[in-house]
């Protein structure tokens, strides 16, 4: 292949990246936004346009590392452990996951997973034994 040939993919090269400046602050550019793995933000569904009906169909799409299982544990009585995270609401338990099915995802501002550690310092023998998936609503916001 001789030189002229590659004239034109080196100048591409060069330009891309000439075109996308490194940043040196470690701040991330306008309209990106920070992408959190044990949270979820209406900002963050809006900008990742996430239509869904549900707040299950929200986690489902942006997070569904939440919704699976963290293996069956027996912390509780009587073996009365879950391999599945407990959705609480507006820190109020809720129910299993899909309970998250029942909330309209208009009625959603955020998502808070908390591991089996945090869920039990937060919510005590409540938090269950294999996390806690909370949605903040904005029905709670004045």
């Amino acid at each position: 292949m001789s030189v002229k040939h590659l004239y034109p993919v080196a100048v591409a090269a060069i330009m891309a990246c000439a075109g996308a400046p490194a940043s040196t602050s470690g701040t991330l550019p306008v309209g990106v936004l920070p992408r959190r793995p044990n949270i979820l933000t209406l900002d963050e569904m809006a900008a990742a346009h996430a239509d869904v009906a549900t707040a299950y169909d929200a986690i489902a799409r942006l997070r569904p590392n939440w919704l699976a299982a963290h293996g069956l544990t027996s912390t509780l009585g009587g073996g009365g452990g879950t391999e599945f995270a407990i959705v609480f609401v507006d820190g109020q338990s809720f129910g299993d996951l899909n309970s998250l099915r029942t909330i309209p995802a208009y009625q959603v501002s955020g998502f808070r997973y908390y591991n089996i550690t945090e869920a039990g310092a937060k919510f005590g023998l409540r938090g269950g034994s294999s996390g806690v998936i909370e949605v903040i609503t904005n029905l709670t916001r004045s």
